[in-house]
């Protein structure tokens, strides 16, 4: 029988499942495209590197196969060897970045998130809806008190980042809360609970904002607000992570409110540009 895996829309950074668990999802693919894609899937933000027996758990492929795989993906620099183990190579974060929407948009947004990163001394992020999941597309900054800017290609958790929140407010059926609220951990005291989600995305769509309060992280809060497109679909949650101490949610608020009106407003030139004549 074929393991089932459970999705990680929800816990981004760290995993609710055990690492043992298999991330195969329903019957494993008969190509070698699909064993592939199963293969570069079972790295999990916490993995730095996996062997060739985690990684056949994790597929439900063949052991012989995934090894003659992963040997073609070295070569194709795909994966890394780390000893006896293969880690993703930077080949494919590279090449996730050159996708034409993501590639438009973190042209638009860069300057205007160093921007806000100096302006404020804090980190920010933005990130776009993937799937089931939340990527960090963007990122600079970072506060005297070790407020970090989240890695590009980083995924976040849904449920208790500010960015998370407001994806999940704004796209409700991209992210369903049947699938959510199951996979819900509580990385801190503060991290909502399943019973006070529905009633906390509520209050972000009417407001258009996010904010969390050491409900990631203790210490630090976040604040993220939306960035649209022309036509006013969601696209991307700019954020700002802070110290909780000495943080003022109203002025990063209105920050970011002017930096997402900036990134909107550039993206217009930039299409006006590529715009075919």
């Amino acid at each position: 029988m074929v393991a089932v895996r459970r999705s990680s829309a929800v816990t981004g950074y760290v995993y609710a499942e055990k690492d043992k668990e298999p991330r195969q999802l329903g019957e494993t693919p008969k190509s070698v495209l699909g064993k592939v894609g199963l293969i570069l899937s079972a790295f999990r933000d916490n993995d730095f590197a996996l062997s060739l027996a985690e990684l056949t758990a994790r597929t439900g492929v063949a052991k012989a196969t995934v090894h003659r795989l992963c040997q073609e993906l070295v070569a194709g620099n795909l994966l890394e060897r780390e000893g006896a183990k293969y880690r993703l190579g930077l080949q494919l974060y590279e090449i996730g970045l050159r996708a034409p929407r993501q590639r438009t948009l973190r042209e638009a947004a860069r300057p205007v998130i160093e921007n806000l990163a100096q302006k404020l001394d804090n980190a920010v992020n933005l990130a776009v809806p993937s799937g089931s999941e939340l990527l960090v597309i963007e990122n600079a900054g970072r506060h005297r008190n070790r407020a970090r800017s989240t890695a590009g290609g980083r995924r976040l958790r849904l449920h208790c980042s500010a960015a998370g929140k407001l994806t999940l407010a704004m796209l409700p059926e991209q992210y369903p809360l049947s699938r959510v609220i199951p996979l819900m951990d509580r990385p801190t005291p503060r991290t909502l609970t399943p019973a006070r989600l529905p009633a906390e995305l509520a209050r972000i769509r009417e407001q258009d904002y996010a904010v969390e309060v050491e409900e990631a992280r203790t210490g630090y809060l976040a604040v993220a607000v939306p960035v649209r497109g022309l036509d006013h679909a969601y696209l991307a949650a700019l954020a700002v992570i802070a110290p909780t101490a000495g943080s003022s949610v109203p002025r990063i608020h209105s920050a970011l409110t002017e930096a997402s009106r900036a990134i909107t407003s550039r993206l217009a030139i930039f299409e006006a540009h590529r715009a075919p004549l």
